[in-house]
């Protein structure tokens, strides 16, 4: 809950966000987060224009996602620790209508996606202001996504069935690093490899019918073709100040590097690629001791689209995303509970399809909710 800056927070998180930081832990624990309890907001004012008219769009949903398991302890020098986390499991559906005077246009989407990464961390103190730690990660990517769109003209009727199923099997390892020269000041490093693909494959199925003076059906069906959803290099610094006891201010900065990814490449399905351009992102974050083992937290961040400015209605759209974050933990024997919540809007640059002259559409997505988590220390 301190706007994504946790770079310098001595937390079981610490094997995502830094390594480094398991040192700083004062004895073992096993930390759970529940569930983070989102709802999200799409919107496009317009989407489309059909014969003259603007189409808008507009979507929304709630979803629970399962967080993180995570336990660390020490050895000897050593302080280790196992990671389940589930960054991301969502579920889209949404039915939309486009009318004009000739066309009627029924379009039914869904589209989910999950993340599972297993990890394992190591760290060591190098000095007593100086710690470092490694992180080793295997991720599994499943995407799905089935569109059916049906085309009511004067003439007859088109359908048009879509199915792809991507199943990706990635590794990473992130690097950290923390130093504190003294007590009210702490610096930190973080370094995350790019993946690397251990497998991948998509299946994929289309179908298009037409119904009307000469009917007409076309089927593509494409098993085990070969697909990655690979990340490139991330590099974060961050800093926390404790200007005086019950109150450390954080800052974390963060840059994701540019690449060109192949996606899908298939001699039937075709080949697929993807670029992301240079996305910086910042977070800060406050956290405040009201009491005996009660903390307060604040957050704010900012998150740049890793896709360019679109140009034309040929472009992907580019989102870049504000938000803000809260939370409350309190502690009680060994058990802390905490409970927050967040909100973040996009900036949405999309431009309208079939609009003449080009024009951008008054689009955004939101995304807001709850987060439950438990720590226990051993």
């Amino acid at each position: 809950m301190l706007g994504n800056a946790g770079l310098c927070s001595p937390t079981g998180e610490a094997v995502y966000y830094n390594p480094a930081n398991l040192t700083r832990l004062d004895h073992a624990s096993l930390s759970v987060s529940g569930s983070t309890y989102l709802r999200y907001d799409i919107s496009a004012q317009p989407l489309l224009v059909l014969q003259g008219r603007d189409q808008p769009f507009s979507a929304s949903g709630f979803v629970a996602i399962p967080s993180t398991v995570t336990s660390t302890y020490q050895v000897g020098d050593w302080w280790l620790a196992t990671a389940i986390l589930v960054p991301e499991a969502l579920d889209y559906k949404n039915r939309v209508t486009f009318e004009s005077p000739d066309l009627h246009i029924t379009l039914l989407q869904q589209h989910t996606s999950e993340s599972l990464w297993l990890g394992a961390a190591a760290a060591r103190r190098i000095t007593p202001q100086l710690s470092i730690g490694l992180s080793l990660f295997a991720a599994r990517e499943k995407e799905s996504d089935v569109s059916f769109t049906r085309t009511e003209l004067l003439e007859g009727v088109q359908e048009v069935i879509t199915n792809e199923d991507v199943a990706v099997y990635n590794a990473s390892a992130v690097l950290g690093v923390y130093w504190s020269p003294i007590d009210e000041l702490g610096v930190a490093l973080r370094v995350q490899s790019p993946t690397v693909q251990l497998t991948g494959s998509s299946d994929l199925y289309q179908s298009t019918l037409v119904a009307a003076a000469t009917d007409q059906r076309e089927e593509l069906v494409v098993d085990g073709a070969k697909a990655s959803r690979p990340l490139p290099t991330d590099l974060s610094l961050g800093i926390s100040v404790r200007p005086r006891p019950g109150l450390e201010l954080v800052a974390d900065a963060g840059l994701q590097l540019p690449a060109t990814f192949t996606t899908l490449d298939d001699p039937i399905a075709g080949v697929r690629t993807q670029q992301v351009h240079l996305a910086p992102r910042v977070g800060i974050g406050a956290e405040l001791e009201l009491g005996h083992h009660k903390w307060v937290r604040l957050g704010g961040l900012y998150n740049h689209s890793a896709t360019a400015t679109p140009t034309s209605a040929d472009d992907e759209s580019s989102e870049n995303y504000l938000g803000v974050t809260a939370g409350f933990s309190i502690q009680k024997d060994r058990v802390v509970t905490s409970v927050g919540a967040f909100g973040l809007q996009s900036s949405t640059k999309l431009f309208v399809l079939g609009a003449d002259p080009a024009r951008l559409s008054d689009a955004r997505v939101r995304l807001y909710g709850a987060l439950l988590a438990f720590s226990y220390q051993l």
